[in-house]
């Protein structure tokens, strides 16, 4: 944990450095395993599947007044009506509490997209958005990750615990933990809109979790692209010191 804390820190000055003033909401970690969780014990947000011939997956949960509703919406915040790619059974799709989750500090908000295709295949995400709800619907703050299109060569071939993990970026953070301090984690609720492509089943799962709590496991091509990072970002210092 300690490791991959470091190691994020020293990729997110990497790309700040070679990014200028480019803005980041959602920051994907890449491929972890997260302790301690696992198949019915995770907090799942929102959960598709590719209906029939299609290839194509995407749908949203939000909070209403008094409950939840589910769209078709991929960007943004979600409006309700018919969405077919959406799995409403016991635990499939709902909003969550932070407190829920166990997330008790923008700093420690998480966020888990466990794709399972048949054979590990791999799948596009198109869009994501997380939108964080007070409990009667209203819309307190939204974060949105900017590097769609995005590929995933590979997927698990099992829902449980690992996937791509996704972070709040620094200043995404301090927002949400201003919100926190004013209505509580108890108090704000999640839900997301999503788009995924070059899907051929699923179910492909959202889940959000405390990363400071849980124990996350970077898999091996994200070690080696976390390394990576780090030794452009030594590179790069001792060259602005010469």
């Amino acid at each position: 944990m300690y490791l991959l804390k470091r190691t994020t820190v020293a990729l997110a000055a990497v790309a700040t450095l070679g990014a200028g003033t480019a803005r980041a909401d959602l920051v994907l970690i890449g491929t972890v395993t997260v302790g301690g969780t696992g198949l019915g014990a995770v907090n799942t947000v929102l959960t598709l599947t590719s209906p029939g011939a299609s290839s194509n997956e995407q749908g949203c949960v939000g909070r209403g007044a008094v409950t939840d509703f589910i769209g078709s919406t991929a960007v943004g915040n979600c409006v309700a009506g018919p969405a077919p790619d959406v799995q409403t059974g016991a635990s499939q799709t709902q909003t969550r509490s932070l407190a829920e989750a166990g997330i008790t500090t923008g700093a420690n908000f998480a966020l888990l997209l466990n794709a399972v295709e048949p054979a590990g295949n791999s799948i596009t995400l198109n869009s994501l958005t997380v939108t964080f709800y007070s409990p009667t619907g209203g819309v307190l703050h939204t974060a949105t990750y900017l590097g769609a299109p995005h590929d995933f060569p590979t997927t698990q071939m099992g829902t449980g615990n690992t996937g791509e993990m996704f972070v709040l970026s620094a200043g995404q953070a301090a927002t949400l933990q201003t919100l926190i301090t004013a209505n509580g984690a108890a108090n704000i609720r999640v839900g997301i809109s999503t788009a995924l492509s070059a899907a051929t089943g699923g179910p492909d799962t959202y889940f959000i979790f405390n990363n400071g709590a849980a124990t996350v496991t970077p898999e091996p091509s994200t070690v080696v692209l976390m390394a990576t990072g780090l030794v452009g970002l030594v590179g790069f210092v001792r060259r602005r010191r010469a």
